[in-house]
């Protein structure tokens, strides 16, 4: 496809997503074409948008009649109708204002009065459409097609109501649930199946969960927890008891800091460290496709991990929580360590041996080379010195750049002299929002070693062209929780009794 085509007729609108074969060899021109029962090419398509007979019509998220700028929908009725005699627009959808449409989706009916639900404005996890199948045992080619017309469709917020207490109705920018009526019953129980979404952190509805009307009272139930990554306590106080009870089990280690501690956590290093341990877990579960890092029991209703820790007497620290679903992702609640594999069995798990998470797969990123490069460019020292001084000791924040940047230097060739007697000295961490493991060099800006240094210097190795490249500067406080994950650090400069 070359940029005139991209700049014509249907590509115009948006981002076409389904313009190419999917598993089953299917577009959206072979869709349409079935619907009408008639050939469909890109060529006839392009050629009616780009006629005069074609009307664009652009709509907010409450089917209002907008301007393009202020849209997040737009439809064009097509010059023919499906082989039972019903209109079908062309429709594309965005999330927000600041971003592309993306479509195409091919809608029947009057979309505004009684039309079926639009479901491309919202993110929906395949995984749990795979799952939502399999339940049911229902098959069908998009989702739209199992939703009931625009009447089964319920805006509600964090309480589940369609109303707040001042009798207003709950529209889309306000809902936290939107719940959608399907066509089809439960088998089992012959109660009418839902789907839900539920708006994240970001202001944007993901899923889907599905099951009873009574069900999503139940997750909305279960979203009032108190959640510490993908694991839910009733409240703060439920966590620091179960934090309490974990320390109680390991082998002795340092899980709090000596100076100060403002979380509310009891100890806020462990609490960071099972954080991100089941939110690893949870990735190379569900993203890598590992089956043994979260471990279910036979119907699924809880999940087994290891901690990665050492219990006092040696032996691997397991634990184990009910499953709850929400947003098309799973969570532990209610978590209790496990040590009998009599108490997993009578749970109905076949083979309970989780494996601990894989942060690196080349030990080249986790140990410091001396004799690659460190790249100094002007852009890096820029980040570092200029937009990041307000972490250096404030005794340095008055000196010139160029002083700073000698001083800086100074202390990076002192870091390295040390490192070439003590291959330890450079901390390896996992930085967890981008999934990748860093390295954290201690600065001394006197180049003299002391028991606490000014600050790290985070290091992303670039292991094919063996560089460092700096990121950021960090306090000690920051750092040494990421560091934890990979493993307890020795060295005194990162010491938790210290910082």
């Amino acid at each position: 496809m070359n940029d005139t085509d991209k700049k014509n007729g249907l590509f115009k609108l948006g981002f076409v997503t389904n313009s190419k074969p999917n598993s089953s060899g299917e577009t959206c021109f072979t869709f349409l074409s079935d619907i009408i029962d008639k050939p469909i090419t890109k060529a006839d398509i392009d050629t009616f948008i780009e006629s005069e007979e074609c009307h664009i019509e652009y709509y907010d998220n409450d089917f209002r009649e907008v301007n393009k700028e202020n849209a997040t929908k737009l439809r064009f009725l097509l010059p023919f109708t499906s082989i039972n005699g019903e209109k079908i627009y062309g429709s594309f959808a965005r999330s927000n204002t600041k971003v592309n449409f993306a479509g195409v989706f091919w809608i029947f009916d009057d979309w505004i009065n009684a039309k079926y639900i639009d479901l491309s404005q919202y993110s929906i996890n395949q995984a749990s459409i795979d799952k939502f199948k399999a339940t049911y045992n229902i098959n069908f080619t998009h989702i739209n097609e199992f939703i009931q017309p625009r009447s089964g469709i319920e805006y509600c917020n964090g309480g589940g109501f369609t109303q707040f207490q001042d009798g207003t109705d709950v529209n889309y920018d306000t809902a936290k649930y939107i719940l959608l009526k399907t066509k089809e019953t439960d088998p089992s129980t012959n109660e009418t199946i839902y789907v839900w979404f539920t708006k994240n952190t970001r202001g944007k509805f993901e899923g889907i969960d599905f099951g009873s009307k009574n069900d999503f009272q139940t997750s909305l139930k279960n979203r009032q927890q108190f959640f510490v990554g993908r694991m839910g306590f009733e409240n703060l106080n439920q966590c620091n008891e179960f934090l309490k009870r974990l320390e109680d089990k390991t082998m002795d280690e340092p899980w709090d800091y000596s100076k100060k501690n403002e979380s509310g956590f009891v100890f806020p290093i462990l609490k960071s460290y099972l954080e991100y341990e089941v939110e690893r877990l949870f990735f190379e579960s569900e993203e890598c496709g590992y089956e043994n890092k979260i471990v279910y029991n036979k119907d699924e209703t809880y999940g087994l991990f290891n901690t990665n820790l050492i219990d006092k007497f040696g032996h691997d620290l397991m634990i184990v929580g009910e499953v709850m679903k929400s947003g098309g992702k799973s969570y532990l609640i209610n978590l209790q360590m496990i040590s009998s594999k009599l108490t997993l069995k009578r749970m109905q798990f076949v083979e309970p041996d989780p494996q601990p998470p894989q942060f690196f797969s080349d030990v080249n990123e986790i140990v410091f080379h001396c004799d690659w490069d460190i790249d100094n460019s002007i852009e890096r020292y820029e980040h570092i010195i200029e937009s990041r001084i307000e972490r250096f000791p404030e005794k340095y924040r008055e000196l010139s750049t160029d002083e700073l940047g000698n001083k800086l230097d100074n202390a990076i060739d002192f870091a390295r002299r040390i490192a070439q007697r003590n291959y330890k000295f450079i901390v390896p961490m996992y930085y967890p929002e981008k999934k990748r493991i860093q390295l954290l060099m201690p600065i001394y800006l006197e180049s003299v070693y002391a028991s606490r240094p000014d600050f790290a210097l985070v290091l992303h190795p670039n292991i094919e062209e063996t560089i460092y490249s700096p990121k950021t500067i960090l306090g000690l406080d920051e750092v040494y929780q990421d560091a934890r994950l990979i493993a307890k650090p020795e060295e005194s400069w990162l010491n938790p009794k210290l910082i």
